[in-house]
């Protein structure tokens, strides 16, 4: 069997060609492939929305992390937290923030087929990557139960069936240093490889001025094998190993606050790039995934297996008060009686998860093709948490939260016409719960008697989709669908968990969705387009909202909001205007309400007269109406504008190129509970890039700019008054894109 058959052998296994160019002679936009429904399909032919970066995109666009997606998928937003595990990934509004491990995402990521059971383990480096699939609405019929607000896809590139090889380098104006090799061949006639190993390391842009170290930057390494071996005629086997390790750290700037809160040396602003901990403050993170794909071709058949396991472990520490000054040595602040003690969190993370996939897929034959499958996957996440050393700080526990679901799917096509088909998914879920947590500090720090509480629940679901699609000419899509998705009940696992939570999860929450859309070509295909327009309600919807307690120590709730509703148009349009220059625009209008959520806390300091209803609530609390309020951390308006040009330079013999990108979000809040201090207004961001590319793309090197008119934004605010006795103290969280800096990148292939 020639090498060069062996990466053609089967769609599946072959890596999706972003762009399949018709007519050479033609200016045309190309026709791009996803596999958004577990197959390799047209875009256009796919009744959902989805968003594709392949991979010239990229690297055109220096997409090097999760962030960066958000610049051309607008109904994707991210929010950042103190932590890793604290960072959220949202669609069209929805996504869940929770400090709980017991507690899923609304958006699933999905690497090479692997749902990944933390959302942390997404915001490492997107390196060496094929396509990125950005599916939005409910996914739970083919991807499970942790996608009821859509799908993220991620494809690492394949073996190529020659050899390749490519060593990259970059460096920028704030210091990052970053280096990646990739190397491809194929071993025989049977099998091929693809190797890919990167480092980087990149300084902090926050001064500790307490010791002189920097904050907010970060260094790792990570290596990534695949291995393609084709077994016999019909049974391909696929292998996958890929580790990384990763150290980062942050700080929380004071934006508002007199010297009695920031501390001598510092000046609150928003620009303010400075802090003082006496804590070494910072996180390591390293993750390991095994995958093990095997696709057995018969006639008109295909009998996929996908086998994973993946470990992820996150040590992280927090300097608490945020200062450099440590507690007086007296029994009242310091009951333990440590010794020049700081007021700081550790915590320790560690999670793992095998899963196994089996589908069977049928070719169309006579209007008729389907797929059915059955999944199963156990993870489990054991964290421990230590807080002090102030006595009304002090925590100390160890937790487990696990996980256990199988699931049975299927989804059926079947064309009425060689212009009409109808699409039917359904999947049915049963999932096990279960957690454990014990409580050093149970009974208070005078008698350190720990408990243990523990709990287990189970719950079935059933999730659905029907798309109707109907081509009005060969170039030209209309549909009309109807999704359901479900994401399982959550243990609110945090300080002050106790055996009423242990006995009562968070509810599931559940969510439908309409679609309507239009996708195609015009003008000679010079034009390509999808609009959509949605409308979502979920049921549930798990939320955390984050206050101070009586003695000002952090407290997170996880809880249901009762109903939500989002509904809006989301458009995506590219011009190609020349064989030489393209314009790309999305755009996305997005309104996100909570329809019901009557008994939400109070923000801290909230009055009557700002709608906080005092000791009206359950057991006499404070409680406010958010029905009807927007939900937070959702714009209702985000667009990106896009051009790119390149040219020939023949007499030169290497091509000239330049993009610019412009990224504008309407003002949000952050904060679930609507605490105004919150508050973000909207705001724009520019990058540019230019460069050149050798003959027979042999080098490539580019120039670019992020943030081009320095737009300072925060990706969140905390209000930290309760702590200073109602004096205003307001911490913000920073982005390494909040900010211009520029950078070279360079590469060659061999």
């Amino acid at each position: 069997m020639a090498a060069s058959a062996l990466f053609n052998a089967s769609a599946i296994a072959q890596a999706v060609e972003d762009a399949i160019q018709p007519d050479e002679s033609a200016v045309q936009l190309e026709v791009i492939e996803v596999t958004a429904q577990k197959r390799v399909q047209s875009k256009m032919d796919v009744p959902l929305a989805v968003s594709v970066l392949g991979a010239s995109d990229l690297e055109r666009l220096d997409v090097n992390n999760f962030n960066d997606v958000t610049r051309v998928s607008p109904s994707l937003t991210m929010s950042q937290g103190d932590t890793p595990a604290g960072s959220v990934i949202r669609m069209r509004g929805i996504g869940t923030a929770a400090f709980s491990i017991g507690a899923e995402p609304s958006v699933s990521v999905v690497v090479d087929e692997v749902p990944l059971i933390r959302t942390a383990q997404a915001f490492g480096n997107l390196v060496d990557i094929q396509r990125i699939e950005v599916l939005r609405g409910p996914q739970g019929t083919l991807f499970g139960k942790n996608a009821s607000a859509g799908v993220v896809s991620i494809t690492t590139k394949n073996p190529a069936y020659e050899f390749e090889g490519d060593v990259q380098v970059g460096i920028t104006d704030d210091d990052e240093k970053k280096a990646q090799i990739s190397l491809s061949d194929a071993i025989n006639d049977d099998a091929g490889y693809r190797i890919n190993a990167y480092v980087k390391d990149r300084d902090g842009f926050i001064e500790n001025i307490a010791d002189g170290s920097d904050l907010n930057g970060e260094e790792g390494y990570g290596f990534r094998g695949k291995l393609v071996w084709n077994m016999t005629p019909d049974l391909q086997a696929t292998f996958i190993g890929d580790t990384s390790h990763n150290e980062s750290s942050t700080g929380i700037t004071w934006s508002e606050g007199d010297e009695a809160v920031t501390g001598e040396g510092i000046t609150a602003s928003e620009d303010n790039r400075k802090v003082k901990y006496d804590s070494p403050v910072g996180f390591t993170a390293d993750q390991d995934m095994f995958v093990l794909k095997l696709d057995y071709m018969m006639p008109n058949h295909t009998l996929t297996s996908v086998t994973s396991y993946q470990k992820y472990d996150l040590l992280g520490v927090v300097d608490v008060d945020q200062s450099d000054t440590p507690i007086e040595d007296n029994p009242f602040l310091n009951p333990l009686g440590l010794t020049g003690p700081r007021v700081e969190s550790i915590s320790g993370e560690s999670s793992d998860a095998v899963s196994q996939e089996i589908r069977l897929s049928a070719d169309n034959v006579d209007g008729f093709e389907y797929m059915v499958g059955l999944f199963y996957m156990d993870a489990s996440t054991d964290r421990s948490y230590d807080r002090g050393a102030l006595r009304f700080l002090l925590a100390d526990w160890d937790a487990t939260a696990s996980t256990e679901s199988f699931a049975l799917f299927g989804q059926a096509t079947y064309e009425f016409t060689n212009k009409t088909a109808i699409d039917i998914g359904l999947r049915a879920n049963r999932e096990k719960i279960s957690a454990s947590f014990t409580n050093r500090y149970a009974n208070g720090w005078q008698n350190i008697m720990p408990e243990t509480y523990s709990g287990d629940d189970s719950e079935n679901a059933v999730t659905g989709k029907v798309a109707l699609r109907h081509n009005l000419s060969d170039e030209q899509m209309v549909f009309g669908s109807v999704s359901t998705g479900y994401k399982g009940q959550a243990y609110d696992i945090s300080t002050g968990f106790n055996q009423t939570k242990a006995d009562n999860p968070v509810n599931s929450e559940t969510s439908v969705s309409y679609e309507l859309g239009i996708k195609g070509f015009a003008l000679d295909r010079k034009l390509s387009y999808e609009v959509i327009g949605f409308f979502s309600d979920f049921d549930d919807y798990q939320a955390q909202a984050g206050l101070l307690d009586e003695n000002d120590a952090p407290v997170f709730r996880l809880t249901n909001v009762g109903q939500l509703r989002t509904k809006g148009i989301e458009t995506d349009l590219s011009y190609q205007a020349t064989r030489d220059l393209r314009f790309n625009a999305s755009i996305a209008y997005i309104d996100a309400t909570i329809v019901s959520f009557k008994n939400a806390d109070c923000y801290d300091f909230q009055t009557a007269e700002q709608g906080c209803n005092i000791g009206q609530g359950p057991g006499g609390i404070d409680v406010q109406d958010l029905s009807g309020e927007d939900l937070n951390n959702s714009p209702d308006l985000k667009y990106n504008l896009g051009v790119a040009y390149e040219t020939d330079v023949s007499s030169q013999n290497f091509s000239f190129f330049a993009q610019a990108n412009y990224q504008w979000q309407d003002d949000i809040n952050y904060d679930l509970l609507g605490n105004p201090v919150n508050f973000q207004e909207a705001y724009g961001i520019a990058n540019m890039s230019l460069g050149i590319i050798g003959a027979e793309d042999k080098y490539k090197l580019t120039f670019y700019v992020n943030n081009l008119f320095d737009q300072n934004y925060s990706m969140g605010y905390s209000d930290y008054s309760a702590r200073f006795e109602g004096a205003t103290a307001v911490g913000k969280q920073w982005n390494r894109n909040a900010m211009r800096y520029m950078g070279i990148n360079f590469s060659y292939s061999f």
